[in-house]
């Protein structure tokens, strides 16, 4: 066995992004202290003494006061509002999905542009003339009262974001829409393979290096630890917990010119504390799922579930255009990583049909929505010819019509729904469903 760090991963800020949210108010910061000293260097340099008189520096500062108090509160207003919409959601969704109204960009983007204006009219306050009863410089004033107009419009625009925020839709469209760019970022494939082979020789046991989630698994990395016709077996997937006892890889068919680097081997696969949406497939999917479970679960909202499902019939669909690729890799030294468990189509349609199904299966009206979802959903696969697919469809079909009569749906409903489970496994010649 291979040594490997005991300890636990080091704390990774998923979901507050505090670098994103210190880059921008960074950037703003410098750009506001940059456009008050340019304000000023205009108004001693070109305009002085001012050719339109607009009081004393004395009214200029007790101005300048004002505006700075009134950006501060703005940019308090703007996190109060992103605060009672998270208090308003609480009640809908759980609060894993509750940390998506928190990762908000409008919002991060209101702070910097508030710590820019602060920070320009502080920079102007500043570097003003001491002089009380000199008039006040011409410029400066009219940039500050741009930027006092611009709070109060960031106001109204806080306001109308945080109404727009509490929309189903909106969210669950943002959900599908990060899903499907998780979808982009998807490795391509690099060896095509029918069928892996066992493991030769005698193999040896890689650890994982920490408790945690699997992040990412660096293939290029892993090869490049072997020796000439060094061979590894992947034995966990991206989304999956690990502890440090947890075989993560195998190694086997070791040459005679080296030996691996087990080490290297179990750093490969990055250990976070948390699961993260951004590059985890089957996270990013179980969050729009976790909407329309919530939703039947909590409140019998079928309307919400019916949105969640037409949602996921998109991203599945697109998924199975696609694919995923399993992680195998090769190289002209016969060095080879084989992934024997990663997470395919039909692995996908099962972990969402499987938090669905239960509940939909009580409402005639989502049991019927869920059948028309797995309908299309097998029509794609068919075309494209994803027989797992197709038979994962069909055995979900099976268990909604079993649990339907176990939650004892009136029969009306239960042979209605027995029509549309034949329309899904009943197909033509061509393989495509016959519609009646």
């Amino acid at each position: 066995m291979s040594e490997t760090t005991r300890g636990r991963p080091r704390p990774r800020l998923t979901n507050l992004r505090l670098g994103e949210i210190t880059m921008a108010m960074g950037v703003a910061m410098i750009a506001g202290l940059g456009v008050g000293l340019a304000a000023l260097a205009v108004d001693i340099t070109w305009l002085w003494p001012p050719p339109v008189d607009l009081g004393t520096v004395v009214d200029a500062r007790v101005l300048l006061g004002a505006v700075t108090s009134g950006l501060i509160t703005v940019a308090v207003f703007g996190l109060w509002m992103r605060t009672v919409v998270v208090g308003l959601m609480a009640a809908h969704f759980s609060p894993r999905t509750l940390l998506i109204f928190l990762d908000d960009r409008f919002q991060r983007n209101l702070l910097a542009s508030m710590s820019a204006g602060v920070v320009a009219v502080l920079a102007i306050l500043l570097r003003m003339p001491t002089e009380e009863q000199a008039p006040a410089p011409l410029v400066s004033t009219v940039l500050v009262v741009v930027i006092a107009l611009a709070a109060m419009a960031g106001v109204l625009l806080a306001i109308q974001h945080a109404t727009r925020s509490l929309s189903l839709p909106e969210l669950i469209s943002r959900l599908a829409e990060d899903a499907l760019q998780v979808l982009d970022r998807h490795p391509e494939v690099r060896v095509e393979l029918t069928e892996v082979p066992p493991p030769l020789t005698t193999p040896r046991t890689v650890l994982a290096t920490g408790t945690g989630w699997i992040t990412r698994i660096d293939t290029d990395r892993m090869r490049k630890a072997l020796p000439p016709g060094g061979v590894v077996h992947l034995r966990c997937r991206i989304g999956e917990f690990v502890t440090s006892r947890r075989p993560v890889a195998i190694i086997s068919s070791l040459g005679a010119d080296g030996d691996a680097d087990f080490q290297a081997v179990a750093k490969a696969f990055n250990i976070a504390r948390t699961r993260s949406p951004d590059m985890d497939l089957a996270f990013a999917v179980s969050q729009l799922v976790d909407v329309g479970t919530f939703a039947l679960q909590a409140r019998a909202d079928t309307s919400t579930a019916h949105e969640v499902m037409v949602h996921l019939e998109a991203v599945l669909e697109e998924i199975i255009i696609q694919g995923l690729p399993r992680l195998h890799d090769k190289d002209k030294d016969g060095r080879c990583v084989y992934d024997e468990v990663g997470w395919d189509v039909a692995d996908l349609v099962q972990l969402c049909m499987e938090r669905l199904r239960e509940q939909a299966s009580q409402d005639p009206e989502a049991a019927r929505h869920l059948m028309h979802t797995l309908h299309r959903i097998r029509e794609v696969a068919v075309e494209r010819e994803a027989s797992a697919v197709v038979a994962e469809v069909e055995s979900q079909v099976e268990m909604i019509l079993a649990l339907a009569e176990a939650n004892g749906m009136l029969a009306q409903d239960r042979r209605r729904l027995e029509r549309e489970a034949e329309l899904i496994v009943n197909g033509d010649a061509n393989g495509h469903i016959r519609h009646t």
